[in-house]
Parts: structure tokens; sequence; C-alpha cells
């Protein structure tokens, strides 16, 4: 009968690791790298949503504003017009009582047409 070995330990000749060489075992330097730039990534992720979340806030802050101003010009206009309507009515007034009534005369007529008898009954 065959058998197979499954010994999940390979010999240390088979094994390519550095331990098995001989020499000093060095950490791997890609994983602190890895960290440290992970790291930054994520404080920059974090500064970059504060600086978003900032920028609306003045967003809103400026758009509020614009909005009250409008409605403060608005209101502004609707008075103006009205007080020009008024003043408008005032002069057409003043203009109606200060002007010379003008009354048609009749124009005496060039030729006066006379009755001719010319037939009796």
């Amino acid at each position: 009968m065959l058998s197979f070995d499954t010994n999940t330990n390979p010999s240390p000749d088979v094994n390519n690791d550095i331990s098995a060489r001989g020499g000093k075992r060095r950490p791997f330097l890609a994983d602190p790298l890895q960290d440290k730039a992970a790291q930054q990534r994520q404080r920059r992720m974090i500064k970059n949503r504060e600086s978003a979340a900032r920028s609306r806030e003045r967003k809103q802050a400026y758009q509020a504003e614009l909005e009250s101003l409008a409605l403060k010009l608005e209101e502004e206009n609707e008075m103006l017009i009205k007080a020009k309507e008024e003043e408008t009515r005032k002069r057409y007034k003043q203009l109606m009582d200060n002007i010379i009534p003008v009354t048609e005369k009749r124009r005496p007529t060039r030729y006066v047409l006379k009755k001719v008898r010319s037939m009796e009954w």
C-alpha cells in the first residue's frame, strides 16, 4: 500500500525561508510602510471630510444670507412701487386742479343761412 506523507512541515532544505538559510530574519518592511501610508491616508480623509463639512456650512450660511437679502429687496421694491403709484396719483390730481378748465365755445358760422320764402302755402 502506498502511503503519502501528509506532513505540513516541509524540511528546512526544501523551504526557501531566510531562517532556513541560517541568516537573521529581518522584519518585513512593506507592512510598516503600508501601515504608515494607510494612517496618512486615513488622516487625509478625515481632514477632507471636516473641510467639506465646513464648506457646506459656509455655503448654507451664504445661501441663507442671500435669501434674506432677496426677501428684503423684494419688500423694498413693493414699497417703492406703491410710493411711485401714490406720487403719480397726487401729481395727476394736482395737474387736474391747476389746469384751466376749457369750455368749448361755439364758433360763429361764417355763413348765416336765411330762410327764403319762395313759396307760399
